[in-house]
């Protein structure tokens, strides 16, 4: 009965994606609930098969350890050099915002989304824990979703995003 119990408070992994383009150059993920904790593993980047051959740049924005805003470049990609990209789990948590810097995309960006629901102030005092608590597979490294992470830049890279019919 304790291990349903301990399953609770477990992680949740979602899948993230989003697509910079000419009329939506930026993508925000917020922060929308105080009592859940968050973390973005970017996976792969790849631009759609409609890029022009130019270099495409992305920028991240996100805070620092003192909680600064500060802006880094994630990838610069172009269809005749560098169509895709992998990230191998970069790791950032919300809020962040993804900008497409230049070039006109379509930039696909894939990952996973963990969500994990915070201890209550007295459940923290007792387990005298960090508040941050990170997925175990994020942790160890292990590579537990390498099958869809794998499908869905294998479907960048072959299909430059068109559906197969």
């Amino acid at each position: 009965m304790e291990d349903d119990i301990s399953n609770l408070s477990r992680p949740q992994m979602y899948l993230f994606g989003c697509t910079l383009k000419s009329d939506k150059r930026e993508f925000r993920v917020d922060v929308d609930d105080d009592d859940t904790e968050q973390q973005l593993s970017l996976k792969a980047v790849c631009l759609g098969a409609e890029a022009e051959d130019k270099f495409h740049m992305v920028e991240v924005e996100g805070l620092t350890y003192d909680g600064k805003s500060t802006k880094v470049p994630l990838v610069a990609l172009k269809p005749s050099v560098m169509p895709s990209m992998t990230l191998g789990g970069f790791e950032i948590t919300p809020p962040v915002t993804f900008r497409l810097q230049s070039g006109s995309g379509p930039v696909h960006i894939s990952g996973q989304h963990f969500v994990s629901v915070k201890d209550s102030d007295d459940e923290e005092e007792e387990n005298n824990s960090s508040p941050v608590k990170r997925p175990a597979s994020l942790m160890s490294g292990e590579e537990a979703s390498f099958g869809s992470y794998l499908s869905v830049f294998t479907y960048c890279f072959n299909t430059q995003g068109k559906l197969p019919l």
